[in-house]
């Protein structure tokens, strides 16, 4: 079994933004297919060790956070190639914006009707699972009485210097969020406005929120569901306090949903591009599923019961093909307020 290589090193991070390529993409092994992928590492080690167990030591998975795959994918491709087989990771607004530029290969789901329909998209990448985004909060800090109830109650005085949410300017599912927060208050950027007034603090990553919220720095925070799950299991399992809950929202729960495509490539051989096509079919497999619904996330199988998201809650889902459109001039008026 090969080892996943990790990026958590600056360093690491500046070379595979630049116009070479990086030590593990240069001596990657053209026999295997090359996954660009973001995720929890444990999952996604789980992941390639089934998928290994059956075909073989056949893929190099290259981990990074959103952020970092959708960087290092334009980056190559503004250089004249994206090394990846396969992309995994982020929100639909980037694989709209590289499908529509013709980068991506039809798949063809095996196992189709066990998808549900609304995770069925008629373009050439796949939806994997789906996360949810509501309101973190410390429940050792807040009491009944002071729920927030609303996104729009994050910006009230009484929450000064409480919030902590990821960054739209470095991480790519924050961008995703924060363009569905735009599109909730009616695509207006007061809100952010009032949130930077209101002594919102940003972090490099969602997987920051809990942390801090936990370790009691913060007693809010705006971020996906799946991260509470995992520590809410890592506690149970080391036996330690672990105070962060989750709130769903009156505007509705945000929706965020995780593709995968395989990337066009004429040069790739025939046993490869079959190969691509069984590795995206397992993760549509119900024991990939199973795996990932273990690790929080949102399974798109009618077959496998989603007892994240309760009965009477209210699911907000994003127009991502107008948040496709309005991604540039978005991300500058959301810079001009955070910077």
């Amino acid at each position: 079994m090969k080892k996943a290589f990790c990026m958590f090193m600056v360093v690491a991070v500046l070379l595979s933004f630049s116009g070479c390529k990086n030590s593990e993409v240069a001596n990657q092994d053209n026999s295997k297919i090359l996954v660009y992928l973001s995720g929890p590492e444990q999952m996604l080690t789980k992941l390639e060790q089934e998928f290994e167990n059956e075909y073989g030591d056949v893929c190099d998975f290259l981990i990074m956070s959103c952020g970092q795959v959708k960087s290092k994918i334009f980056t190559e491709k503004e250089a004249g190639k994206i090394e990846a087989d396969i992309v995994w990771g982020s929100d639909p607004a980037v694989y709209n914006l590289l499908d529509n530029e013709d980068l991506f290969d039809p798949i063809a789901i095996e196992e189709q009707d066990k998808i549900q329909d609304k995770y069925i998209v008629e373009k050439n990448y796949v939806l994997t699972s789906e996360r949810y985004v509501a309101i973190l909060y410390n429940k050792n800090k807040l009491k009944d009485k002071d729920l927030v109830t609303s996104f729009a109650d994050l910006a009230k005085e009484e929450y000064k210097n409480s919030l902590v949410m990821a960054d739209a300017n470095q991480s790519a599912t924050a961008l995703g969020i924060a363009a569905s927060l735009y599109q909730i208050m009616g695509n207006d950027m007061t809100y952010f406005e009032n949130l930077k007034r209101n002594g919102a603090m940003l972090t490099k990553s969602n997987g920051q929120v809990p942390s801090k919220i936990m370790e009691g720095e913060y007693d809010l925070g705006i971020g996906p569901h799946d991260s509470v799950i995992r520590l809410k299991k890592k506690a149970k399992k080391e036996e330690f306090s672990m105070p962060v809950e989750i709130a769903w929202p009156s505007e509705g729960i945000i929706a965020i949903d995780r593709p995968m495509a395989i990337v066009k490539k004429d040069s790739r051989s025939t046993e490869k591009d079959e190969l691509c096509q069984k590795f995206v079919n397992f993760i549509l497999s119900k024991k990939a599923q199973t795996i990932a619904y273990n690790a929080g996330f949102v399974s798109v199988r009618t077959d496998i019961e989603n007892k994240y998201l309760p009965e009477d809650a209210k699911v907000f889902n994003i127009d991502w093909e107008k948040a496709t459109e309005n991604e540039s001039k978005f991300k500058k008026d959301y810079q001009n307020i955070f910077k």
